[in-house]
This record gives structure tokens, sequence and C-alpha cells, in this order.
């Protein structure tokens, strides 16, 4: 599934942006050279291609998550400090950070960098649980 067709079904439109846990989101692509210079900064931190893959894919359809950071800003390494926390910082909405951690492969949901709220093997499966938490709750509308 597309991150738009993931927006469609979980979300109301309203004026050309998505409802998502009561803020307003667009879905903008990110250009080639956002996607190359994101390419860059995980070669820098070493980041595993297959999540370097992943990503890219996301960021191809949505240059950012919840419109927090884009694709190519450096902050998405400010929790990748040394062998004890590399987490890829991917946003946040009010007070729920979204994260990839490197030393489990997992993708989270928490508070300041946590995975309290819950842990993803995927991106996708990430996205479309707070998505769907959303719609099911009513925030999405």
């Amino acid at each position: 599934m597309t991150v738009k067709a993931l927006f469609d079904k979980y979300c109301k439109i309203e004026d050309g942006e998505y409802i998502v846990h009561g803020q307003c989101v667009t879905l903008e692509p990110a250009t080639e050279e956002e996607l190359e210079s994101f390419k860059k900064l995980c070669a820098e931190y070493n980041v595993e291609q297959r999540i370097v893959d992943e990503l890219a894919e996301y960021y191809s359809q949505n240059k950012s998550l919840f419109g927090y950071f884009t694709c190519d800003d450096r902050g998405l390494f400010e929790w990748w400090q040394d062998d004890g926390q590399r987490s890829i910082w991917l946003g946040c909405a009010d007070d729920e950070c979204f994260i990839y951690d490197d030393i489990d492969h997992k993708y989270g949901i928490g508070f300041a960098g946590n995975k309290d709220i819950g842990e993803y093997d995927t991106l996708m499966e990430m996205l479309e649980a707070y998505l769907k938490e959303g719609f099911e709750n009513g925030s999405n509308e």
C-alpha cells in the first residue's frame, strides 16, 4: 500500500490536507536532490542499506513524517550518538516521537525517543498503526 493510500483510508481530507490526530498534514514527495542528500546522511552514519531503501521509498512519496523533519535535515540523526543510542528521529506529533532504532532494528512510537507506545518491524506498519488509531478514536476527522 502507498503512503497516500494509507492516508486516504484512515484520514479525512479537508481543504487539500489530511486530518491526522487533529493536525493538518500534506503529502509532498521529496525531490531527487533531497533524496540524494538523505542517502548521503545515511552513509555518514552507516545506516543499513535496507533501512535507507525503505525510508527513501517513503520519502519519495512524502518528504517528512507529519511535517516535522524533511528527509534532508541533519536533525534526523540528533539521537544517533554512540553505540548505546543509534536512533533516526523521524518526527513528532504532539508529544509522540517516531524513531527507527538501529540497535534493535525496530521502528517505534513513544515519548522522548522511546518505544513505549508501540514497536514495529517496518515504517509502513508504524504509520498504519498510528493512522488507524486516530481513525478509530475519531481524531482524524
